[in-house]
């Protein structure tokens, strides 16, 4: 039942607030006028407006407070008691509690309680109204205020908590994919999974590392930042989960950590993406800068390694096998391997670079990707 109602729409919460407050002072107007006064359109129209605050409480919680309070004075100038202040002040005392503004509600609760007592005591000295209604009135404010502040810091301290839990959340998520964060939310120890058919990517800087030596390392930095943001961008655009960075490298798979069957047509559109990403960019020292890329496809084990700055990671051949298309590449080429190559043929353009020597792996037959079927 509380989850439902946490779903309905903030403007129809403080409309529903604002309706049932407008009935509240309306029948409280009503029911109990001053003393030898009838309530008029002008006492109406006030506690209306007090009412009506509650429409955009949430946006000027300050603002909305001080013109509460503003009306209320008004309508007790005319001499008309029939309010009772906390009332029409609760919704907005507890709002710009909860929003922060401590001293002005503070301030305000206190003008509606210490006032009634201090005309109390003047009171005692020219009795027109028993000291001991007044003294009541006062009493009574207290109590409702207190409760209302109450109610305020319970709803500041919960929205900061789920503020801080939300920050956590983007943190986390930052790390890790959102289903490994779940599983690691819900207790699991060892999270490591295998998947038989995923595509694995490999991209560097073609002599980043000679480059930067001739650059500030804030140059550097900035220069990696901008660059490796446009393609977590493009990773994201394409649904690929980007795994990490390494200096000037970066790796990204497609197919987990939730299954896809295109997983291949969307790193190829990536590694084409990432082209047209660097080749509009320079290095410090306003060189154009190249990219190698080395693509693969088969099966990984992947799982989350360390209690400290942990990170999700992946294993096995089809990783290597990448990281090899990349350093065996050519500059400036995306090179892929022959299973990677089989899946993509009917979409894509290559051109067969033919057998070379890949360190650890003896010959193999690679290909260049050269762009989509039209």
């Amino acid at each position: 039942m509380w989850q439902r109602l946490r779903r309905i729409p903030a403007p129809v919460v403080d409309a529903g607030l604002a309706v049932a407050l407008a009935v509240a002072i309306t029948i409280q107007i009503r029911v109990a006028p001053g003393p030898g006064t009838r309530p008029d359109a002008f006492a109406y129209a006030c506690g209306l407006s007090i009412a009506a605050l509650a429409l955009v409480r949430r946006r000027w919680p300050l603002a909305v407070l001080l013109a509460s309070s503003a009306a209320l004075q008004i309508y007790y100038l005319s001499q008309d008691t029939s309010i009772y202040p906390a009332v029409p002040l609760s919704v907005a005392l507890a709002t710009a509690w909860a929003a922060g503004h401590r001293r002005w509600s503070l301030l305000i609760a206190a003008w509606y309680v210490l006032g009634p007592l201090a005309y109390a005591v003047f009171q005692l000295s020219a009795p027109t109204q028993p000291p001991l209604t007044l003294l009541g009135e006062a009493v009574s404010n207290a109590a409702m205020f207190a409760a209302v502040l109450v109610l305020g810091e319970a709803v500041r301290s919960r929205r900061a908590l789920q503020l801080e839990q939300e920050r956590s959340e983007r943190l986390l998520l930052n790390v890790l994919p959102a289903p490994i964060a779940a599983r690691l939310k819900q207790g699991e120890g060892v999270i490591a999974d295998a998947f038989p058919d995923v595509t694995v990517l490999f991209a560097d800087i073609v002599d980043f590392t000679r480059r930067s030596q001739r650059a500030s390392p804030a140059q550097v930095v900035a220069t990696l930042n901008e660059l490796f943001s446009a393609f977590d961008r493009l990773a994201q655009r394409q649904g690929l989960e980007k795994i990490k960075t390494i200096g000037d490298a970066y790796m990204v798979a497609g197919g987990l950590p939730t299954p896809r069957p295109d997983h291949a047509e969307a790193i190829a559109d990536m590694a084409l993406a990432m082209q047209v990403e660097v080749a509009r960019r320079a290095d410090p020292s306003g060189q154009p800068l190249q990219v190698r890329i080395g693509i693969d496809t088969g099966p990984v084990e992947a799982g989350v390694i360390g209690t400290a700055k942990f990170s999700y990671d992946l294993w096995g051949d089809t990783v290597n096998t990448a990281s090899r298309m990349e350093s065996h590449g050519i500059a400036g080429c995306i090179q892929v391997t022959e299973r990677t190559y089989q899946r993509l043929r009917d979409g894509y353009r290559f051109q067969r670079r033919g057998p070379i020597p890949v360190r650890g792996m003896g010959e193999m037959v690679t290909y260049v990707l050269v762009g989509r079927n039209r």
